[in-house]
């Protein structure tokens, strides 16, 4: 029989951070800038497709061929964003990469306030090319501060252990701030929502979306000395093309961004898909929806450091696959889910499938970079993050198109006070099928993956020693 002091702290231990490298209170602080434009992704990404559909009365054709336009620009712009910032050389006056973010938030507040602006009486070609070049803007500049700051944070954490870390918190900054943004809009979307009352509280949430981004970014160490271990490459635009080549046709790039379009970026639109569903399916109150979802994501924080420590120990392809049973019971369950604590308890498991296997890939990314560092002995940290980006953050909006189509096609409308039984059912199908059926796929890449747990610990000794000198 297992001893209980034991078995208390083994408990203890699961939910306990890494005590070497970084302090808690680093890891808190290089934590804040990611989530802040979470949160931004959130609002245009998720809230403002159903603010366009249900208050102005965009069609979601019009909605789908949006996401085609936004998807086509990703594929050109990131590559060539992310040689940009290779190119860029730190200067003592300015820095670089927190410079990039302050540069380009701006830019992100002025193209989401003005997204909201759009009127129910302007012809639909008008709404559709304003939404088109207003998200353009908005993605330029996230694009760019995104690829900025996971540059900066493989140099400021450089271990497997302690990015595992930082992601858990930037998990716990980024539900608690989505939660805050979101739950206004959730009770006026959900329902008889009023866009002369939404209007003043989406500009009171991009207020403190700017806030946000001020004090996470204020203070930011971004000095010479961070980057005199870094033997980065300078190319050159016309070698940008080949380069990417050699990196997209690599196994563990392959695997990674693969596994991200399949199964990562599906499941993680599921916020918009909630809200579909409770208005339309269960037709609850906004308050109720509102208490489900907070009650959802405080149930999967609270395991949030758990699910880190799951991923440190059994490395990330054994970790994906015992996500998987979650994955089925809570994508199933919210299928065939018929009263409210069936759906509550279905989204428990989907929220805390969402998180767990994004916390089981955060380190990917960042150890494919090393790897091919300690390969090469040339570090190329914005040309991949600016191919990550490509695939990663453009293909995941294939998701949104997928989800506005098969709602469309069964029949969804808007501007209905009650579904009918076959658009009910698209939105069902949506909401639970189409996410499973992803998850289930993505399984095939993750098989290929070609780091297991040993080749992981050793490319972050690697890391660390580039970085720090030592183990």
């Amino acid at each position: 029989m297992i001893p209980l002091n034991k078995v208390v702290r083994s408990i203890r231990d699961a939910f306990r951070f890494t005590g070497t490298g970084l302090t808690l209170g680093q890891k808190w602080r290089l934590a804040l800038p990611g989530p802040v434009l979470s949160v931004g992704g959130v609002l245009i990404h998720n809230v403002f497709i159903k603010y366009y559909t249900d208050m102005i009365g965009l069609s979601p054709k019009y909605v789908g061929w949006v996401y085609i336009i936004y998807n086509i620009w990703n594929a050109i712009n990131d590559p060539m964003i992310g040689v940009w910032i290779d190119k860029m050389r730190h200067r003592p006056n300015r820095g670089k990469y927190v410079y990039i973010m302050r540069v380009t938030v701006p830019f992100m507040i002025i193209s989401s306030f003005l997204m909201m602006l759009s009127s129910p009486s302007w012809d639909q070609w008008l709404i559709f090319l304003l939404y088109t070049v207003e998200l353009f803007i908005y993605d330029t500049a996230a694009t760019a501060y995104s690829v900025a700051y996971q540059s900066y944070t493989l140099i400021a954490a450089p271990t497997k252990e302690e990015r595992v870390d930082v992601n858990v918190i930037q998990n716990y900054i980024s539900q608690g701030l989505s939660f805050l943004i979101t739950m206004i809009p959730t009770l006026l979307l959900v329902g008889d929502g009023k866009r002369e009352v939404i209007i003043p509280v989406f500009s009171a949430v991009i207020l403190l979306e700017t806030i946000f981004f001020t004090l996470a970014l204020r203070g930011l160490k971004d000095d010479a000395k961070m980057y005199e271990t870094l033997n980065n490459q300078q190319p050159e635009m016309t070698n940008m093309w080949s380069e990417s080549w050699q990196i997209i046709k690599s196994r563990s790039f392959l695997t990674y961004v693969l596994y991200s379009i399949i199964t990562v970026g599906p499941i993680g639109f599921y916020f918009t898909p909630y809200l579909y569903y409770m208005d339309d399916v269960l037709q609850t109150g906004g308050i109720v929806a509102t208490l489900v979802d907070a009650g959802t994501h405080v149930i999967a924080l609270i395991f949030l450091p758990v699910m880190g420590n799951i991923v440190k120990k059994y490395g990330t392809k054994i970790s994906i696959y015992w996500g998987t049973i979650t994955a089925v019971l809570g994508y199933g369950g919210i299928f065939f889910a018929n009263n409210i604590w069936t759906a509550a308890t279905s989204y428990i498991m989907i929220v805390f499938t969402v998180n767990y296997i994004k916390t089981a890939i955060s380190p990917m990314g960042a150890l494919i970079i090393d790897e091919n560092e300690r390969t090469i002995g040339v570090r190329k940290t914005g040309l991949f993050n600016g191919l990550f980006s490509l695939f990663t953050v453009a293909f995941s909006s294939i998701q949104t198109v997928i989800f506005i189509n098969v709602i469309g096609a069964y029949g969804y409308d808007g501007l209905a006070a009650t579904q009918s039984e076959s658009a009910v059912f698209g939105i069902r199908l949506a909401t639970g099928v189409v996410p499973l059926i992803a998850v289930i796929i993505g399984l095939i890449p993750i098989a290929f993956y070609p780091f297991d747990k040993k080749k992981e610990e050793e490319i972050s000794t690697f890391s660390n020693y580039a970085r720090r000198g030592g183990p």
